[in-house]
């Protein structure tokens, strides 16, 4: 479940606060991001080092290894609810992007192991 806190990605931009992350990035409109191929393609390729970022994506990119090691306990309920829904929409509609994702943040696949028992109660299905 590595790749819900990947998606911590797309749906927030995390700056590390002291105990947790900044609520900045809150309102960005995940489902704009979805919908759009442009920007999720950007954010993506963001995420995993092969584009430009904004200036949220950037911060994500700097705070998912954290979310992951720390079971995102420095999000907030949004930044959560967030995960959750760019999490189900990259395992239904993005398969190839998962997997590039779980390459780079979760190579020896600690965190799918870790997650996957929690985001199963969430009804999220990892493979």
């Amino acid at each position: 479940m590595k790749a819900a806190f990947v998606l911590l990605t797309l749906s927030i931009a995390l700056v590390i606060a002291d105990d947790k992350y900044t609520t900045k990035y809150d309102s960005v409109d995940i489902d704009e991001i979805l919908k759009s191929e442009r920007l999720f393609s950007n954010y993506f390729k963001c995420l995993i080092e092969t584009g430009k970022c904004t200036p949220e994506g950037r911060e994500l990119r700097k705070s998912l290894p954290d979310a992951l090691k720390t079971e995102c306990s420095k999000c907030s309920d949004k930044q959560k609810e967030n995960t959750d829904k760019v999490i189900r929409f990259i395992l239904d509609n993005k398969p190839d992007q998962w997997k590039q994702l779980q390459d780079k943040y979760d190579p020896e696949d600690l965190y799918i192991k870790r997650y996957r028992a929690k985001a199963a109660e969430r009804g999220i299905k990892i493979k």
